[in-house]
């Protein structure tokens, strides 16, 4: 059997009453460390720092005094002393100097009260800008002065010393052989014991309550703001394992702070461990140019966001109680190992029932060239309505649990759909969409996720869905694929690649002759909107909408009501984790509604005739399409069932246009029927595909069926086989959790099967022939001098007549 590895960290016993010595086991270092850490929380806390500094510059320089060499730094509750040693004697030297410089009594007019002068001295030329900032510097443990920084005397250093430098409060640790770590724990067993203090506590006050505010001017360029929000964790691991998401430039912090009205830039991110839990300080700054109206209003909205922010990252992070081992062990240099394993050793969580976050914000506002900085109140008024709007859900959810799934689905998109795009920028959204899905899909968080684009008449946005990782809990699963959705749809800046290579894409689509005799069929059903019926877009939209368009139509769908649909595959937590993610990511302001822009009323459809080009050597095709009041879901509903009823292989076009037993007496060469447009602009379309010479006749026979049927030709038999294909149709889409999950977001429900004399009467009703768009699509043709025809130059073109009814 192998021998088992020993732990590269852990505690040496050092005997009663002596301070605990943590172990870094390394090699390779030229030499080892030595280092002692001291938490002063709780100790002349008015004085700030100056307890501190004072202390470690007292046993510095008696340290220093005895020949060894050593650096001690104070800050706000606490401090840290630490030196290099070559062998375990002086291993076993350094801590036996450090021992009795901390324990031996302050004398009046001893050397070491030189040092103490310079150090604190030194202190008082970094003064705290501002008095509000104390509860900030005691979370990051940062030095500074508090302008009355006057060296202490004998009698007050004292006091410190015998309060700070006692069991409980001061901790030994080693970086290096296992020689060194004897040397210093027989140091420390060998010496006397050590007197006993009281625990270190901090006296943070608590959080979530009103902000502090400050005049930073002098700190920050007139008209700029500063916010730091701070908050206390149960566990230092808490707070300094969320760190590095917050910290992170393309982290959620970071990216939803810059989608705001006035982008906030992440200044810095500091996380620090206490003797009862952990603190971080997230420090933003707001630049002058983005603040020259409703400053008070944009900072507060920076400030509540990363407030909102912090607690969702704290709440999500699941750190190792090892943490502070584990940092103690990546350290390069072996004096940051000791250093980290002592002050780490000392580290605690907060006493029972103190497990609550306790967050605050303290922003500071430097006044504007030539005018006064926004009152306090008002900030702080602005900050309340902000926090109420950042709690308040933006985005509209619906959820369902389907237990045992390979993969969660997430589908966000905006209610608006296709609704404020004209002519002129027909699949502007589409743009979005698509380019939204691919720079999702791309992201380094991806990884074997799929994010695809939602397009449609009714919605515009992305669908991810994907596998959990192994280990992933089935929250941070579906929060997962929720922040790629959101954050690419809804807060980051698209990229004009992913933009110019989406619009490439949908060019390229609305080439082809189905889209062009779409988005012709979608001119006459919505005119000046014909992105109602075809989503995609046409080739004039989308060539004639600017990048500026395409920005501002993001922003709008971004703005505008949205809502997610979750296909959960664990339970309804993993729902909610999922829509509570979304949210997080959606901008918004206090008092705002969302609601889609207003649009021109759209004019009637316009019957008619309508020619379009095809390539060379492509099949012609038509479309045939009846208008539907987009008002009367019963009219809508029987027209899907009249499509169901036409299409199929033994459906009614079938019967009129496949030549029977004879396929080469055929009229056309494909057919189908469905309802388009839906919801604004619906109509039942017949699509034909025939050669050109046949493509005349196939139309006039289509039409004369479309007359039978107004005058009522549906059989009973026609409805059974209608309701039979749109059953089977229903089980494929069930089948498939995509279909599921957009069936989820739109909320579609079962409705009550027309009857037969329902069907009848709709009929009667729509299927008038003076009410029919019809949509040629050909190859080009030639003219007397051998040109092509192109679309718009073809000769008007007339409804072919109607085939006598037989």
């Amino acid at each position: 059997m192998l021998p088992s590895t020993p732990p590269r960290t852990g505690t040496r016993a050092t005997g009663e009453g002596r301070p605990p010595l943590a172990v870094v086991q390394r090699e390779g270092d030229p030499r080892g460390a030595i280092a002692a850490a001291v938490m002063m929380e709780g100790i002349a806390p008015e004085q700030g720092a100056l307890p501190s500094v004072a202390v470690a510059a007292l046993v510095e320089a008696r340290v220093v005094a005895r020949g060894v060499e050593v650096t001690a730094v104070g800050g706000w509750g606490g401090w840290r002393v630490r030196g290099l040693v070559a062998s375990a004697a002086e291993a076993a030297q350094m801590v036996d100097a450090v021992r009795e410089a901390m324990l031996a009594p302050v004398a009046q007019g001893e050397p070491a009260l030189a040092a103490v002068t310079r150090k604190v001295a030194a202190l008082g030329k970094r003064p705290l800008p501002d008095r509000a900032l104390v509860d900030v510097a005691a979370c990051t443990g940062e030095a500074f002065g508090t302008g009355s920084d006057a060296a202490p005397g004998a009698a007050d250093l004292e006091g410190w010393r015998r309060a700070a430098l006692g069991l409980g409060r001061v901790a030994f640790a080693s970086a290096g052989d296992a020689t060194l770590a004897d040397a210093a724990a027989a140091a420390l067993a060998q010496g006397p014991a050590w007197p006993a203090t009281s625990p270190a506590r901090s006296t943070a006050t608590p959080g979530d309550a009103r902000a502090v505010v400050y005049d930073a001017s002098g700190e920050l360029p007139p008209g700029a703001a500063r916010v730091v929000v701070t908050a206390r964790t149960p566990t230092p691991e808490q707070a300094v394992g969320a760190a590095p998401a917050l910290g992170d430039v393309r982290g959620p912090l970071a990216s939803r702070l810059a989608a705001l009205d006035a982008p906030a830039r992440v200044r810095s991110v500091v996380a620090t461990a206490h003797a009862d839990g952990g603190c971080v300080a997230v420090t933003l700054d707001l630049a002058a140019r983005d603040l020259p109206v409703d400053a008070a209003s944009r900072v507060a909205t920076a400030a509540a966001l990363a407030q909102q922010e912090v607690a969702v990252e704290l709440a999500d992070t699941t750190a190792s109680p090892d943490l502070g081992r584990d940092l103690a062990t990546r350290a390069s240099d072996p004096r940051d190992a000791a250093e980290r394993a002592a002050w780490w050793t000392l580290a605690g969580s907060r006493p029972a029932g103190g497990e609550q976050l306790l967050t605050a914000i303290t922003v500071g506002m430097a006044a504007p060239r030539d005018a006064a900085a926004p009152a306090g109140d008002l900030l702080r008024s602005e900050l309340d309505r902000a926090t109420l709007a950042w709690h308040a859900p933006a985005v509209e959810t619906r959820t369902h649990v389907e237990r045992g799934q390979g993969e969660a689905w997430v589908l966000l998109a905006s209610t608006c759909g296709t609704l404020a795009e004209a002519t002129s920028d027909a699949g502007a959204g589409a743009t979005v969409a698509m380019a939204a899905a691919a720079q999702a899909g791309s992201s380094a968080g991806a990884g074997d996720a799929r994010v695809e684009p939602f397009v449609a008449s009714d919605g515009l946005g992305v669908l991810a869905h994907g596998p959990a990782h192994v280990g992933e809990s089935a929250q941070a699963h579906t929060r997962r694929l929720a922040d790629l959705a959101a954050r690419a749809f809804a807060a980051d800046p698209l990229d004009p690649d992913r933009i110019a290579g989406a619009r490439t894409s949908l060019l390229v689509r609305s080439g082809a002759g189905e889209s062009r005799a779409l988005g012709t069929l979608g001119a006459a059903l919505a005119p000046g909107h014909p992105s109602w019926v075809e989503p995609f877009g046409t080739a004039f939209g989308l060539a004639s909408a600017s990048d500026e368009a395409i920005g501002m139509r993001s922003s709008s769908l971004r703005a505008g009501p949205l809502r997610v649909a979750v296909l959960a595959n664990t339970d309804a937590g993993q729902a909610d984790a999922a829509a509570r993610a979304v949210d997080r990511w959606i901008a918004r302001r206090p008092g705002e509604t969302r609601a889609c822009p207003p649009f021109a009323a759209t004019a009637t459809p316009r019957p008619g005739t309508y020619a379009v080009a095809v390539p060379s050597g492509a099949l012609s095709e038509a479309l045939l399409a009846v208008p539907i009041s987009p008002a009367d879901d019963s009219a809508r509903m029987a027209a899907t069932w009249l499509a169901a009823a036409l299409d199929g292989p033994g459906g009614l076009l079938a019967e009129a246009l496949g030549g029977g037993s004879s396929p080469e007496a055929a009229l056309a060469r494909g057919w189908s029927a469905a309802v388009v447009g839906t919801p604004r602009s619906p109509a039942l379309t017949v699509r034909l595909t025939a050669t050109e010479a046949s493509l005349d006749a196939a139309v006039a026979q289509t039409r004369a069926l479309l007359d039978r049927l107004q005058q009522g030709a549906l059989r009973d038999a026609d409805r059974s086989r209608a309701a039979a294909s749109l059953a089977r149709d229903a089980v494929t889409l069930s089948l498939d959790p995509r279909a599921r999950t957009i069936a989820l977001w739109r909320g579609e429900i079962a409705t009550p099967a027309p009857s037969l004399d329902a069907l009848h009467a709709f009929a009667a009703a729509a299927l008038h022939d003076d009410a029919l768009v019809i949509v040629a699509a050909r190859p080009s043709r030639l003219d007397a001098g051998g040109h092509p025809f192109s679309a718009h130059e073809r000769p008007p073109a007339t409804h072919p007549p109607k085939t006598p009814r037989g």
